[in-house]
């Protein structure tokens, strides 16, 4: 670490080995002249600055899976974002392809599709076209699950979507004051036409929330609002 010193007497202090040239200190980040007075006091051996201990370096917030959907309460934090007529589904357990890594994906399909006029491609495409909306809110730990969003189950027994080939994306990766006071950060994906939409909030511990919306009016703003609240119920 550079100490970068915020006046010359802490400078001095730093570079106790300094050495002494023409009556001037010779240090780091200065010259500072000496007047014999300057080191009255310092001729003992400089105490050592005590080292953090492991419980100071790993303070901060600390985040646990949820046993459940409902008991994380996971209906509420998504709140109106819940397609109409949609069910209800959970997983929970290891994730494939992820030595040691769990989740718990709480999600809503099957849903009545939107207004044809607001789908992608306009009111020709019709609600057909729109597809079936769906909202998925995950929890994971012990690994990135933004690194798997190339490929992407889609709900409803859909064919899987190979974004790497088939589909342009987008993705933006961003902080904001409540990420910054999680210790986390934010990477938003979403297909270039709208259609997929996934904001993934990487938190301290390998612990992972994200929100994905398939055929759905929900914006970046709404899933960071769902996945922030998310995260803030899953600390210990």
């Amino acid at each position: 670490m550079r100490l970068v010193p915020s006046s010359p007497v802490s400078c001095s202090v730093v570079a106790l080995g300094a050495v002494v040239v023409g009556g001037a200190v010779l240090v780091g980040c200065d010259v500072i002249p000496t007047d014999g007075n300057l080191w009255e006091g310092l001729g003992a051996e400089a105490s050592p600055s005590p080292s953090p201990s492991a419980s100071a370096q790993q303070a901060g917030p600390a985040f646990s899976l949820p046993e459940s959907c409902e008991g994380i309460g996971a209906a509420e934090l998504v709140g109106d974002l819940v397609p109409r007529g949609s069910t209800a589904d959970e997983t929970v357990g290891e994730v494939e392809g992820a030595s040691g890594a769990e989740e718990v994906a709480c999600s809503w399909s099957g849903g009545e599709a939107g207004d044809p006029g607001s789908a992608p491609g306009g009111v020709e495409d019709g609600a057909d076209a729109a597809g079936t909306p769906s909202i998925i809110l995950t929890f994971t730990v012990d690994t990135d699950p933004s690194n798997r969003a190339q490929i992407i189950p889609v709900p409803g027994g859909q064919e899987e979507m190979n974004w790497e080939v088939d589909v342009p994306v987008d993705t933006e990766t961003y902080r904001t004051d409540t990420t910054v006071e999680l210790g986390g950060e934010l990477k938003y994906i979403s297909t270039a036409e709208g259609s997929a939409k996934h904001l993934y909030l990487s938190l301290p511990g390998d612990f992972h929330v994200s929100a994905s919306a398939m055929f759905s009016d929900a914006t970046k703003e709404d899933l960071e609002r769902v996945v922030l609240a998310a995260a803030e119920k899953a600390r210990r």
